[in-house]
């Protein structure tokens, strides 16, 4: 029940802070958001009707769509974020004054609130809207990703606040849309990263060895064959994060036997000892 509490109120206080930067600090500078967000301000730019009302017929026959080709669950948090997010903007004037600043400082502070709020959200397994469910289906049937969906959206917002704003505008509304993507990285994966690291080696039994004892980490081993000499050789994969794989690094240049390393940097890793 505890839990169900907490999840519930990390999306709450999501909303809250990401209303928050919307209403009281981007428009107020003139800056536009992304998503349904930002299209919402434009329209309101362009017809002065009021946004809350602008993103109920945004956002309301998506919802209504996606009811009857998704999952419930997914559908419901977008719903349910959807419905919070308009909520608190018509109310966040009330107890939180506009913060009128420069517009560099407005796009990096928005930024950060909405990366803060995202990252909330996400690890919370919620979705973060409606238009994610549109990015789904477009990724599903037309093989468009999710996040070239949200490039091709955001640019077509920016691109159409042209007609009552600058390219000023659009610069630092970029910028504070950069930083809300890094800062939601930052809180969903933290500052850890893990790296495949495959190296081709003939002391393969000895690198093994000081990843088990001192990485406390498994390897895989992939036989191949080296076509510069077409000599059978024993590669070597392993899965370590960022500081393994500086110590496993100045372990492998010390052996001095022409070691070959390339590093790719993993996705997401669970299990084996990594976190879920």
């Amino acid at each position: 029940m505890l839990k169900k509490i907490k999840h519930y109120l990390m999306i709450i206080i999501g909303q809250l802070i990401s209303a928050i930067a919307f209403h009281q600090i981007l428009l107020p500078n003139d800056l536009i958001g992304g998503g349904f967000g930002g299209l919402a301000t434009v329209i309101n730019k362009l017809t002065n009707v009021n946004i809350q009302l602008i993103l109920v017929g945004l956002c309301c026959p998506v919802i209504i769509w996606a009811f009857f080709k998704y999952n419930r669950k997914l559908v419901f948090y977008a719903a349910f974020c959807f419905g919070l997010f308009t909520f608190f903007i018509g109310i966040v004037g009330n107890f939180v004054p506009e913060f009128y600043t420069d517009p560099i400082v407005a796009a990096i502070v928005s930024g950060v609130l909405f990366g803060v709020s995202g990252g909330m959200i996400i690890r919370e397994g919620a979705a973060n809207g409606p238009e994610a469910i549109v990015g789904m289906y477009l990724k599903e049937k037309k093989g468009i990703t999710i996040g070239t969906f949200f490039t091709i959206l955001n640019f077509c917002i920016l691109t159409s606040s042209l007609t009552y704003g600058d390219i000023t505008c659009i610069i630092y509304s970029l910028i504070s849309i950069y930083i809300a993507g890094k800062v939601t990285d930052y809180i969903i994966l933290g500052t850890r990263r893990e790296y495949c690291v495959n190296i081709i080696s003939d002391n393969f039994i000895e690198i093994t060895e000081f990843i088990h004892k001192k990485l406390n980490r498994g390897v895989t081993f992939v036989p191949c064959v080296g076509t510069y000499k077409v000599r059978k050789k024993m590669m070597i994969k392993a899965v370590v994060t960022n500081q393994e794989l500086i110590t496993l690094k100045n372990y492998v240049s010390q052996l001095d036997d022409n070691s070959f390393v390339y590093v790719t940097e993993s996705i997401e890793v669970f299990g084996g000892g990594f976190t879920d």
